[in-house]
């Protein structure tokens, strides 16, 4: 085959193959290099701008990021090219995913599964992970959270619809979607206001949440597992007695399930602490008090009670316990978790 001959034909390969990457429906734009930018509904500037606002690091490298729902990949790759070890998810195969993939010469692992069935006997567990509009197509969005929680090691990215539109209270609330209510779609059940997603996360183990993007029908929260106001050093002021578990009163401390509920003994707290102001640590993992009062029905008012769920995601073995409020950072208490039942 002479020169021209051959030219022609890697044109022509070329060309082919730049049509079958483009072909097809896109939902994110992809630059693929070499000129190729598919045509998705998101423009590429959009889709930049939303990754902007996610507030991660310029370099990833040896962090491990989980895309939970990742369509066609752009956070993904996006993260990739970052350096971080990435893993995609979605209830389906996505066929765009793959010829991205292709394209950008990724290593990234895909995995068709529910989000109920990511586990870390699966998938292990991750530095980051992306749950970006997906909450909504949840029949049991709460279960999704707590399991999500579980895999999460620093924060999680959540970008859901919210229904602030129609839901001016500052209660927590959800709409529920029947049928196709939401979009014309089936597989829309919730439309929660900001608020009810930010107690959700909290109620799912996530320590903190920070809004990053709210608009009337749609909304960007961190959620984190550690608080960012430990003090550097215990004060001798404040005093954790002891820690028993908060449903059978004795030192058994199942790591997960419906006993997986500790109740601490603490003196020395200022006369204001409340669940809003009380932070407690186990196993390095921040989690929010359910209840802040008199120690067992103690008239004792020294002798405070703070009962908080044991977080997501500890393994079997001993935990550290700590507390603080106002800046007064208590003393370490040690528990024993074991392995206990998933419900």
């Amino acid at each position: 085959m002479d020169n021209d001959k051959l030219r022609k034909k890697i044109d022509q390969d070329t060309a082919t193959f730049k049509a079958e990457m483009l072909a097809g429906s896109w939902w994110h734009s992809i630059d693929l290099g070499e000129g190729l930018i598919t045509k998705g509904v998101h423009t590429p500037e959009e889709l930049k701008e939303n990754y902007r606002r996610f507030n991660l690091p310029e370099d990833l490298s040896g962090k491990r990021v989980l895309d939970i729902g990742c369509w066609d990949g752009f956070y993904s790759f996006e993260s990739e090219k970052r350096g971080a070890e990435v893993v995609a998810v979605d209830c389906w195969t996505p066929e765009n995913f793959f010829k991205a993939k292709q394209a950008l010469n990724s290593k990234i692992p895909f995995h068709e599964l529910s989000v109920h069935e990511v586990t870390p006997e699966k998938l292990g567990t991750f530095d980051i992970i992306f749950f970006l509009g997906v909450l909504y197509h949840l029949k049991h969005p709460l279960l999704a959270l707590e399991q999500i929680c579980e895999i999460t090691r620093e924060y999680l990215v959540l970008e859901t619809h919210v229904a602030d539109d129609f839901f001016e209270l500052p209660l927590p609330v959800m709409e529920f979607y029947e049928i196709d209510e939401l979009g014309g779609q089936y597989d829309n059940w919730w439309g929660p206001n900001v608020e009810c997603v930010i107690r959700m996360l909290r109620a799912a183990g996530f320590a903190r949440c920070e809004l990053l993007r709210r608009e009337p029908t749609r909304v960007v929260v961190k959620a984190f597992r550690h608080w960012n106001d430990r003090p550097a050093e215990a004060s001798p002021s404040l005093q954790l007695l002891d820690v028993i578990n908060a449903v059978t009163y004795d030192k058994n401390f199942p790591r997960r399930g419906r006993r997986a509920m500790l109740a601490l003994s603490v003196e020395g707290l200022p006369a204001d602490a409340s669940r809003n102001n009380v932070r407690v640590e186990v196993g390095g993992y921040g989690i929010n008090p359910v209840y802040v009062g008199l120690w067992g029905g103690s008239t004792n008012t020294e002798r405070l009670q703070i009962n908080v769920p044991i977080p997501p995601g500890l393994a079997v073995g001993p935990a550290k316990v700590q507390l603080w409020c106002n800046g007064k950072l208590s003393n370490e208490y040690e528990v024993a978790l074991t392995e206990g039942s998933q419900w």
